[in-house]
């Protein structure tokens, strides 16, 4: 199976998965349409010691669009209830608690609320040890937009430290070597329902994200801008071990020189160049090379590119062979109106 059907059978399983399960959610014979008052119950406890712990801020959501606001206080230590919300019982809620600058986060159905059951937020024991932090994937991609390149680093990680520690953002937990006259940095985190930012910092001859990683998984993307100005040296290293890390290039013609990196031709990444990298050890540094070309005049930024995840897998196809939305919204729109016409009869 090539990757484009299976990446078709993958969303038509999807589809299928998600009208039956609004299909059961809207032949269950306790399932209410409207609203109903609920207390909402959460407990904030660190696990390490099953001990109350205080937040600065709680807050309910419901997922939808966008994250709905359903409930929110100051400072919790260890419970809280906010009464009578009016909540679905079928519905999902996102409760996320900020403790020590650190947001952690648990979810509950409304029907458990209703139940009288508590969330559960778990806030860890920091520290400052990477033992058991692991880096799972790393891309750099590289495109050529104009009089300059736009670069990514994109490194998914994962935190399995026993017992389970959050690690805090002044460790500086990734550190990653950029090339030099890189500017215009941004640095993004995906953990949990919120996107987040980070601050980079000079350490041991790298960059240190300063971000805090509970326990579990992350991704970290820095990008950047750098003028072309002859040819663009660079070197590819991390403080954590690389089992697996890759070079995209866009357009795909791009003249790459390394002695370290094997051009995947085996297959097709929308576009772009695939050169893949040897197993690095930490610190262990991989110099590129990008010869000088002439200038891309419609060259696309970041958005219109195709894109690439943390793990070395092929890159995305582009827009308009996604999920299909249009079908999913059809389905669920004639899913509500057949729930609808059922409560009436």
């Amino acid at each position: 199976m090539t990757s484009k059907s299976r990446q078709a059978h993958h969303r038509m399983v999807a589809l299928a998965l998600l009208c039956a399960g609004l299909a059961a959610t809207v032949r269950a014979e306790d399932a209410v349409l409207e609203k109903q008052p609920a207390d909402l119950r959460i407990e904030l406890r660190n696990p390490a010691h099953d001990e109350p712990v205080t937040a600065s801020r709680v807050v309910v959501r419901a997922p939808g669009a966008v994250l709905e606001v359903v409930a929110e206080t100051g400072r919790v230590a260890g419970e809280t209830v906010f009464r009578s919300v009016p909540i679905y019982n079928f519905k999902p809620y996102i409760v996320t608690a900020r403790v020590d600058g650190v947001d952690y986060h648990a979810q509950q159905s409304g029907q458990d609320f209703l139940d009288g059951k508590a969330a559960v937020v778990h806030a860890f024991p920091t520290t400052d040890e990477l033992d058991g932090l692991a880096a799972t994937g790393m891309n750099v991609v590289l495109h050529q937009r104009g009089d300059e390149y736009t670069y990514e680093a994109i490194v998914t990680l994962e935190n399995r430290s026993r017992p389970q520690r959050t690690i805090r953002a002044d460790a500086l937990p990734l550190r990653l070597a950029l090339p030099e006259g890189i500017g215009r940095i941004e640095v993004e985190v995906d953990r949990g329902p919120d996107p987040a930012t980070a601050d980079l910092r000079a350490v041991d001859g790298m960059h240190g994200v300063a971000v805090p990683l509970p326990p579990g998984k992350a991704r970290v993307t820095v990008r950047g801008s750098i003028p072309i100005e002859g040819d663009l040296r660079f070197d590819v290293a991390c403080n954590l071990p690389l089992d697996r890390w890759s070079l995209m290039t866009w357009p795909k013609d791009l003249r790459v020189r390394s002695s370290e990196l094997r051009e995947d031709t085996d297959q097709q990444y929308g576009g772009l160049a695939r050169w893949r990298g040897r197993a690095l050890q930490p610190g262990e540094r991989v110099p590129v090379v990008i010869a000088a070309t002439t200038s891309v005049a419609a060259a696309p930024v970041f958005g219109d590119a195709p894109t690439t995840s943390g793990e070395p897998e092929p890159a995305a196809e582009p827009s308009g062979r996604g999920i299909p939305w249009v079908t999913i919204t059809v389905a669920v729109v004639l899913l509500g109106a057949y729930a609808i016409w059922r409560r009436r009869r």
